[in-house]
């Protein structure tokens, strides 16, 4: 299973605080140039991908999405279609 960094992890790694993470991964505030390149190096070698269900959680937003299909078992057609839907969830998990 892959490791989840924390901003704590992160601001380890990188020899900043974990205000200083914060404000690189949500682009607010004042950062020197050279704590934000040591911030996006680490954030690169982890390959830092943000949570988007953590995030939409956060902000109390729910997205949902509902796809009918007909019964597949019969119909071979169908699951390459269930498999692309599948394969985006995985993508909006990430």
């Amino acid at each position: 299973m892959e490791k989840i960094y924390t901003i704590k992890d992160i601001a380890e790694l990188a020899g900043v605080s974990k205000g200083t993470v914060d404000r690189v991964l949500h682009k607010r505030g004042k950062v020197s140039q050279d704590a934000l390149d040591r911030v996006n190096e680490v954030l690169d070698k982890i390959d830092y991908q943000p949570n988007l269900m953590a995030r939409s959680l956060k902000k109390t937003q729910i997205y949902s999405i509902c796809v009918l299909l007909p019964d597949s078992k019969n119909d071979p057609y169908w699951q390459s279609c269930i498999d692309g839907i599948n394969e985006a969830k995985k993508e909006f998990k990430s």
